[in-house]
């Protein structure tokens, strides 16, 4: 079973009594790569700066192996941070700037040069390491604030939004060098984030944060082939919703009336409520025309190359998004409507 490293045990944390972390619970395991994603102002560099130590808690624990560091300064937790806007010093040296850590606590000249070794050619910086930050590119800056970082060996690494300063193909470019380094050194990250294909491409676990509490935990692939309610469905991908109302239940087959007519799904897990929202992916769609079909006009259409997206206008007004490859289009297009079924076991079924 995989070690835990860092708990975080029913956080509450208000401002001016506005509540901003409600009963936060989750644990990080060794080499965990966990990601904690949730849109803009719903409390996830508070909970980040709580676990550094930069801020305190008005309720609950922060443990880390095994031990209470909720009163612990940050200079004693032994968790390094890299900061959104890299906070490097400009008057040092990229190297300075790197080796500043193990300097303030002392450590001798022989291991801090062997341990900048290691590092500069970890986060491939040996070329630029006697420039100073405004010599270098932003991509570079952040590489420098991410060594800075793990220079000091640290038991977890809290990234906060560490690429939001960064133009998409650098971000791109940088998302590998992350996923390398995490690779390479087995580091326990814990990593904030509001863009969900950071945390998809990336994480092997993610925690989906609403409005002060984490609402659901799971793997990329859970989260998003079975999210817990709407708002977890609709924050990871795109996703198509219609609401209906469960008439039949046949083993492990529902029937749901909706406005487009009756659809059929699996049935995954148990469902208390007759009102239902019947959701799915616009890749979750197949030719067939035998049952769950769909027909409408296409609206607009976004070409990636290998696939298109089309956003298509149902007969009963819905609009629909489904995605199918470039070549396929001419299977789904028949007498100017878009014709498609749903697959049975690609229907997610939430509760209202």
């Amino acid at each position: 079973m995989d070690r835990e490293i860092l708990n975080v045990e029913n956080i509450d944390k208000s401002f001016d009594g506005k509540e901003v972390l409600k009963d936060i619970n989750f644990s990080v395991y060794e080499n965990d790569f966990f990601f904690i994603l949730g849109p803009s102002g719903c409390g996830k560099t508070t909970l980040l700066r709580i676990i550094a130590g930069f801020l305190e808690p008005d309720k609950g624990r922060i443990i880390l192996n095994k031990k209470d560091i909720t009163k612990v300064p940050p200079n004693k937790r032994n968790i390094g941070f890299v900061f959104q806007n890299y906070a490097l010093w400009p008057h040092m040296k990229v190297i300075d700037n790197i080796a500043y850590g193990l300097k303030i606590r002392r450590y001798t000249e022989d291991f801090i040069r062997k341990r900048l070794e290691e590092i500069l050619k970890i986060t491939k910086l040996e070329e630029v390491k006697n420039l100073y930050p405004s010599q270098i590119s932003g991509g570079q800056q952040q590489r420098v604030a991410l060594a800075r970082a793990l220079i000091i060996n640290p038991q977890v690494l809290l990234l906060d939004e560490p690429l939001s300063n960064l133009d998409a193909k650098l971000r791109d470019d940088l998302r590998r060098e992350i996923r390398r380094i995490h690779r390479e050194t087995g580091v326990t990250m814990v990593y904030v984030t509001h863009d969900q294909k950071e945390a998809m491409t990336l994480a092997k676990r993610i925690g989906i944060m609403g409005e002060k509490e984490i609402i659901q935990i799971g793997s990329p692939y859970e989260i998003y082939s079975n999210p817990k309610n709407l708002f977890v469905a609709s924050f990871v991908g795109d996703i198509n919703v219609l609401k209906g109302r469960i008439i039949e239940k046949r083993q492990d087959i529902l029937k749901i009336e909706t406005n487009e007519g009756f659809f059929f799904a699996k049935f995954k897990k148990q469902i208390n409520s007759e009102n239902v929202f019947l959701c799915f992916r616009p890749e979750s769609i197949t030719v067939s025309e035998k049952i769950n079909i769909i027909k409408g006009k296409m609206q607009d259409y976004e070409f990636y190359g290998d696939t298109v997206k089309i956003n298509l206008i149902t007969e009963k007004g819905n609009l629909i998004k489904i995605g199918i490859y470039t070549e396929d289009y001419d299977k789904f297009r028949k007498e100017g409507n878009i014709v498609f079924s749903i697959r049975e076991d690609k229907i997610i079924i939430l509760e209202e």
